[in-house]
């Protein structure tokens, strides 16, 4: 996030025809902190989305740690993680 208006949040996005909700999404810094948190969404709301920040304060660059439990219209779920860097 700088500002631009352009790739200003990380956001979850996939198949909404497959997705029934997005359980959980969380990112933590490379310490294990957790930065931020959503649950119950759909998928691909532009809305929700972590912004590179923490308690108000912009974090510093570097790579981030993501997880997100994806609820499928079948009833299965599953656990997802990767990771993201943060450029400023």
């Amino acid at each position: 996030p700088d500002g631009s208006g352009l790739n200003q949040s990380l956001h979850v996005h996939g198949r909404s025809k497959l997705v029934e909700k997005i359980s959980m999404f969380q990112v933590f810094d490379r310490w294990g902190e957790l930065m931020y948190e959503a649950n119950d969404f759909d998928i691909n709301d532009t809305n929700i989305g972590w912004d590179g920040t923490f308690g108000g304060d912009e974090m510093m660059a570097g790579v981030y740690i993501w997880v997100v439990e994806v609820q499928y219209i079948d009833g299965q779920s599953e656990l997802m993680r990767g990771h993201t860097t943060l450029i400023r």
